[in-house]
């Protein structure tokens, strides 16, 4: 009896150890890949976006995968890295003049009242007396203007770096999509393989309805608000108002948060009439008005083409608060991750109860 049990203990010591030293070795992989989850995470949302576009490369290219890929990881940096790095020494360039900006903010004034202001019954008296003591007693005061600015310039410099941070994140996705791309096919088959032998068919219906999910949020959110943003530069730019590639990035922001891009060119237009640009204000306001118009027509149709029968509000609650829960990445994560859940509660209600067969 002796020999056995010495045999047993030493198997369980044994196995016991190799389970050890697999899960040290699982964390040390696991520790060296972490700095290039994120930079994967995105390589396979936007190779999974692109892939129609790539496959269509390649038959133009008669099967020649790899410079598909490389044209691909380029036309990649060329839209997304570009733009960032433009806003980047956009604000570089502007924190140079953040000392006279400081003196023109605290020379402003309100200028006279319109004519038409005045001129109301009962109250145009009062506002205009209002008016004029604003202009001269509350006059900006310079030593409050500075420390708002200095705020403000520093809050510019921590986004600046986070915004080269995400270029570097942004090649190193390219990189990655580069690869995939290559072996795309081999690495979605082994995903579905994966997926049915854990999940069956309901697994793999719900894979699918990520990808199809990602493909959506990418084209309908991320599409929509990057022409919007390319388009409101162009607009802030021929218009002249300075540092129209960091407005056209807030716009990309505030596009994808669902704000809109009113938010920046409603206040644009209005500095423009301050400063005696009616024709250029005017033009702000119209164009404006024509890229949150075909916001409305853009978004929905690349979402509903890709998404399914998903609800467009499922999406959208989806996108909005995965920002809000994980950041930038979290617009997909969160409507991927509501995407699935809907699809397999969809699945477990249609499903045949099992308690009514005999």
């Amino acid at each position: 009896m002796t020999e056995p049990s010495n045999g047993l203990h030493r198997a369980l010591i044994e196995s016991a150890g190799i389970l050890v030293l697999v899960g040290l070795i699982g964390v040390a992989c696991f520790k060296v890949a972490v700095p290039f989850l994120v930079p994967f995470v995105w390589a396979v949302i936007i190779t999974l976006s692109t892939w129609g576009l790539y496959l269509k490369l390649v038959s133009t290219l008669k099967g020649r995968r790899k410079i598909a890929a490389l044209i691909m990881a380029l036309l990649i940096l060329l839209v997304f890295a570009l733009p960032v790095s433009l806003a980047i020494n956009s604000v570089l360039d502007w924190l140079p003049s953040l000392p006279e900006l400081t003196g023109k903010i605290s020379a402003l004034r309100l200028g006279e009242p319109p004519a038409w202001l005045i001129k109301l019954p009962l109250v145009g008296e009062r506002i205009e007396n209002a008016w004029r003591e604003g202009n001269l007693r509350n006059a900006i005061d310079p030593a409050r203007v500075r420390p708002m600015l200095l705020t403000a310039a520093g809050w510019l410099i921590k986004e600046g770096a986070n915004m080269a941070m995400a270029v570097v994140y942004l090649i190193l996705a390219t990189i990655m999509a580069g690869f995939l791309y290559v072996h795309g096919e081999n690495a979605g088959q082994a995903a579905e393989r994966f997926t049915l032998r854990i999940g069956g068919a309901s697994g793999l219906g719900a894979l699918h309805v990520a990808a199809h999910t990602m493909q959506g949020v990418f084209l309908g959110i991320i599409g929509t608000a990057l022409l919007q943003a390319i388009l409101s530069a162009i607009g802030f730019a021929l218009a002249g108002v300075p540092g129209a590639a960091v407005l056209g990035l807030i716009c990309f922001m505030t596009a994808v948060m669902q704000i809109g891009t009113g938010l920046i060119w409603i206040p644009t237009a209005i500095w423009l009439f301050h400063i005696d640009s009616q024709g250029w204000a005017a033009f702000t306001v119209v164009w404006g008005i024509f890229i949150n118009t075909i916001d409305n027509f853009i978004k929905p149709y690349f979402i509903s083409k890709t998404s399914g029968e998903l609800p467009i509000l499922l999406i959208f609650v989806g996108v909005i608060g995965g920002f809000l829960a994980w950041g930038f990445l979290g617009i997909f994560l969160g409507a991927t991750l509501l995407a699935v859940a809907y699809t397999v509660f969809g699945d477990w209600l249609s499903s045949p109860d099992k308690t009514d067969s005999p």
